[in-house]
């Protein structure tokens, strides 16, 4: 049987949704003064919007309605923003994503966010294969790094995939910048009516109110599919439906760190013809790292879930067993493996977003004039950015701004 090369999938490259992470570079960005919120379900002071998710979305709402002049508070559930752009500065020697990973082409709108702070990124280019273990290796340079999976043959030249270098967290601090942001905060209960919203939240096991003029929700829609957030009056049927209609993919990303590199340390990609998975070089560009990190990404729902299925021990050791077939070493031994379980995560519960969703304008649809929907299906980071933006301006016309 002939084993054809496969462009680079979405799968293949993680998208991963809306997104993003905390870090030593943003803790400015979060810690301004605690307010708009009261301990015991009382009164608070006056906000315009009250944003449900600190992922990009939810960000890029909150920053459009501030600059807008609005009063805005961000309520995030975890200790971090950015949701599912999760750049982990700790466990390895450089910073590894274990969400979103890539810049999705030269007219994406995250560019400005990485212009304006100067920060370098890293085009995914060189492609390795090699036909045998312990064989030579061939090297072609990859155009298409597509966004979707592709037929055999296809070419999407303006899909060129860009890392960035030292953590694609890096974009959120001017979205994150002087926000009222949240932290630790999770949201039980939405109460929205025509005169105004007020949300029902829990902080270290405490209870904490929140009252605006109107409430943008912008958390996976795995999230509101499981009915973790009670809305009263309840959503239309139409809508919780199209919530739970949306399919999930499953996804696996383990990250494995070498103290020297393993396959050819100008490839950014490794394809083998007898393994059905995407191997990415994670550290590709980073300066003056000597190691290799190796991502791999289970490429067919089937096989995900079966690595899923296995104790995670077994599951890294399969992972490895890869590699160690690939490179030709048999004796080949990381020094480090990291893995972030998604589908176990209580605020993401899966992490890629469908790019097709029949029931999008359903899904989206505002409750009323104080109930707004930003991000919860898109499929990539740029995108989120673009439908918080949006949602901003609609929430800005109602209640009156620029």
């Amino acid at each position: 049987m002939e084993h054809r090369l496969r462009p680079l999938s979405r799968r293949g490259i993680f998208t991963a949704a809306a997104a993003g992470v905390t870090t030593a570079t943003l803790a400015a960005c979060t810690k301004k003064k605690e307010s708009g919120g009261s301990g015991s379900g009382g009164g608070t002071e006056d906000l315009d919007v009250i944003v449900i998710g600190a992922g990009v979305a939810g960000l890029a709402t909150a920053r459009e309605l501030t600059d807008g002049g609005k009063k805005v508070v961000v309520v995030e559930a975890r200790d971090r923003i950015g949701g599912r752009m999760f750049t982990d500065h700790a466990s390895m020697s450089v910073p590894i994503e274990f969400g979103c990973q890539v810049i999705h082409g030269a007219k994406a709108s995250t560019w400005d966010l990485v212009h304006k702070q100067k920060l370098k990124t890293h085009q995914l280019t060189t492609v390795a294969t090699r036909k045998q273990p312990g064989g030579s290796w061939e090297r072609s340079e990859r155009q298409d790094g597509g966004l979707w999976d592709q037929p055999p043959g296809a070419v999407l030249p303006e899909y060129k995939n860009y890392r960035v270098i030292g953590g694609y967290d890096q974009v959120l601090a001017p979205l994150a910048d002087k926000l009222s942001i949240r932290l630790n905060t999770v949201v039980k209960r939405v109460e929205y009516s025509p005169t105004g919203v007020v949300v029902n939240a829990e902080r270290q096991g405490r209870p904490v109110t929140y009252k605006a003029r109107a409430v943008v929700v912008a958390v996976p829609v795995p999230v509101l599919a499981a009915d973790t957030i009670e809305f009263a009056p309840p959503l239309p049927a139409k809508k919780v439906e199209a919530f739970k209609a949306v399919p999930q993919d499953p996804t696996m990303k383990v990250l494995l760190e070498f103290d020297h590199p393993v396959i050819p340390e100008d490839a950014d990609v490794v394809q083998d013809a007898a393994v059905p998975w995407w191997l990415v070089n994670g550290s590709k560009g980073e300066p003056g790292y000597k190691g290799q990190i190796f991502v791999v990404v289970a490429d067919s729902p089937e096989d995900t879930e079966r690595l899923l299925a296995l104790p995670r021990e077994r599951r890294h050791k399969e992972v490895l067993d890869v590699i160690r077939h690939i490179t030709g070493d048999p004796k080949l031994r990381p020094v480090k493996v990291a893995e972030h379980e998604w589908a176990k995560d209580p605020f993401a519960r899966g992490a890629l977003s469908p790019y097709d969703v029949p029931d999008a304008d359903v899904i989206y649809e505002p409750n009323g004039d104080t109930l707004y929907w930003a991000g919860i299906i898109t499929e990539s980071v740029d995108t989120s950015r673009d439908h918080g933006r949006k949602v901003a301006a609609q929430v800005l016309k109602q209640l009156g701004g620029r």
